[in-house]
């Protein structure tokens, strides 16, 4: 079966973390088949290159319709989000724009497009329609059962110290690794970057009612039992246990029953992604909470290495094994390997 050819439009937020639902379809696509990435503020080249230096054949290109006569995508994908999950200022004359070609449009932000009669009126001129990601998840009501008990996967939680820090895309790594080793294995979406790789099972936690959150975490559990059976289950983090604007990361937790923990940080972030006046948080605040709440240990640490050397990465990584003792791994640069052999003593360790 085709992949459905989808553009992303990220403009002027593709080189920052606000362009991270561009980042994860660029470094993993099951759904869509990425034909380009658009950003009018960038020069043309490789989009996996400019992320992380490894070309992929995904051209990041500058120009709207120029893009679609070269590359012919069906799909218009929305691939950068902002604060309140409100559309960046100019993209609704994308939208706009994608419509009156024809072209499919994906959405995962807050303000639904579905609701606005203007881009309505335009999708049923072209007979195209608007997908909005959060409406799926809004009216989402599956209550907790306690049947997860059942579940004998070996659940791996992903925190993280800061938002947009790189959780979902070590989730990805960990789960692409376990395959290539031999290992079932499925990763459970937590936010709408996941529905849109293509992921089968999760749920997107900031569109649900908060009664719902952990029927809903549990019951993405469940299904993934009963789909796949798989060894491990790797679940994807959100926001951080001590961001004060993202709090995510509770319900993970306690819901997900999960057994172990990979926390995900940046060392040389200065402050919460878009909140100057806000430190990083220690680290040890992150694991200490997490370890009370969970009664589980660290498995291992991923490093953000934004704005980091590879003298600075090394540096981290064997700061960090004394502080915790723990495999440690820079994801984008190294691999996953000493973090996956964790996961596998661990889970060899229950049989």
């Amino acid at each position: 079966m085709m992949k459905t050819r989808a553009m992303i439009y990220a403009d002027r937020l593709y080189s920052c973390a606000d362009g991270k639902t561009a980042h994860g379809l660029v470094r993993c696509s099951k759904k869509f088949d990425i034909v380009c990435v658009v950003d009018t503020t960038l020069p043309i080249g490789d989009a996996a290159e400019f992320l992380d230096k490894k070309k992929k054949g995904i051209p990041l290109l500058n120009n709207l319709d120029e893009a679609f006569a070269s590359t012919q995508p069906d799909t218009f994908v929305i691939g950068a989000v902002s604060e309140g999950g409100v559309m960046p200022c100019g993209y609704d004359k994308a939208v706009d724009w994608a419509l009156s070609k024809g072209l499919d449009v994906i959405s995962g932000l807050h303000q639904f497009l579905s609701d606005d009669p203007r881009f309505m009126k335009r999708a049923q001129e072209h007979h195209c329609t608007i997908t909005d990601i959060r409406k799926i998840f809004r009216d989402h009501k599956r209550f907790y059962t306690g049947d997860i008990v059942k579940v004998p996967s070996l659940r791996i939680a992903l925190i993280g110290t800061d938002s947009a820090i790189g959780k979902r895309t070590l989730a990805v790594f960990l789960v692409e690794e376990l395959q290539k080793r031999g290992r079932t294995a499925d990763m459970i979406f937590t936010g709408q970057t996941g529905w849109l790789q293509g992921w089968p099972h999760g749920v997107v936690l900031d569109a649900m009612i908060n009664d719902f959150v952990s029927g809903g975490i549990e019951g993405a559990i469940l299904d993934s039992w009963n789909d796949l059976h798989p060894e491990f289950m790797i679940i994807e983090g959100q926001g951080s246990l001590v961001h004060p604007f993202f709090p995510g990361g509770f319900e993970i937790l306690s819901a997900g029953q999960v057994q172990g923990f990979i926390l995900v940080d940046a060392p040389k972030r200065p402050h919460l992604d878009g909140f100057p006046g806000y430190p990083m948080p220690d680290p040890r605040r992150v694991v200490n909470i997490a370890e009370m709440l969970t009664e589980k240990k660290l498995i291992g640490i991923g490093i953000n290495q934004e704005h980091m050397s590879n003298s600075d990465v090394t540096r981290s990584k064997n700061n960090y094994r004394k502080k915790f003792n723990v495999p440690v791994s820079a994801p984008i640069m190294e691999g996953v390997g000493v973090l996956v052999d964790a996961m596998e003593a661990m889970c060899n360790s229950k049989k």
